[in-house]
This record gives C-alpha cells, structure tokens and sequence, in this order.
C-alpha cells in the first residue's frame, strides 16, 4: 500500500505530465498556423515629419499568437522539468512502502511461528491451553502441513 506521500507525488507527477502534453500540444498548434499561413510582410509607414508623434500601434492578432506560442512553450518545458523531478520521488515512495510492507508482512510470520513453537513446546499457560476455543484459535492459524490435518487434542 502506497504512503500518503506518494499518493501526493503520484498526484503531481500526473498532473505535469498532463501540463506538458496539453502545452506540448497547443504549441505545436500554434507553431503550424505560423507556418501554414505566414504572416504578410510588414511595411513601415513613413513618418509625415520628424516632428510628428509615432501613431499607436493597435492591437495585432499575430502578436498575441506569438505570445500565446511563448507561453505555451515556456508551460511545457516547466511541467517537464516537473515531470522530470517528480518521477524519481514518486518511485522511492512506492519503493519505501513496498519495503515496508515486506519488513511487516516479516513480522507477522514471525509472530506465527513464535505462536506455533509456543505451542509445541507447551511454554503456553495452563489457563490459556485448557480453554477449547483458544486451543482452536490457535490451530486454526496454523497451516494444515505444520500441524498434521485434524487436531486430536
């Protein structure tokens, strides 16, 4: 079972590779339309005279392309950068937790086994042995080859 932690970086992890393949995606969109349909080349008006204040520009579509392009660019390369980071600390978690499943799943044969020698060597107490239901609760742990089949005691 993962650690809270991993289930976080798993989250993130997720969440830049998603980042990147939709910005991968509208970048390289962005990048065809510049291509299939290049822009007109420009021509600079002359000035009327050297005095004269330069006209605000107004608003260009292809500007806001070239920005939307950028900016699409720039979110792929941080999500992968992301991704990038994420990656190996999501795998030492799951790694971390798969260790610590196995030290518990270690522990918890051991305590049967500490059970079944107890057992055998008749170190239980006398309360404890005389009691049928604790005497079949703790054969019914046990595994039908250590114990022989059916209990006859």
């Amino acid at each position: 079972m993962d650690s809270p932690a991993a289930a976080v970086h798993k989250s993130y992890q997720r969440f830049f590779a998603w980042t990147f393949v939709l910005a991968t995606v509208l970048a390289a969109t962005l990048i065809w339309i510049e291509l299939a349909f290049p822009p007109e080349p420009w021509v600079y008006p002359a000035p009327a005279s050297a005095a004269a204040a330069p006209a605000a520009a107004g608003f260009d579509l292809r500007d806001f392309q070239l920005l939307v392009t950028v900016a699409a660019l720039i979110a792929a390369i941080v999500s992968l950068i992301g991704f990038v980071v994420t990656a190996p600390l999501a795998w030492f978690d799951a790694r971390k937790g798969r260790s610590q499943a196995a030290v518990e799943l270690a522990l918890k044969r051991q305590d049967h086994i500490n059970w079944l020698a107890a057992e055998r060597a008749g170190t239980w107490p006398s309360s404890l042995t005389s009691m049928p239901r604790m005497r079949a609760r703790v054969h019914s742990r046990m595994p039908r080859r250590i114990h022989g089949g059916a209990h006859t005691g």
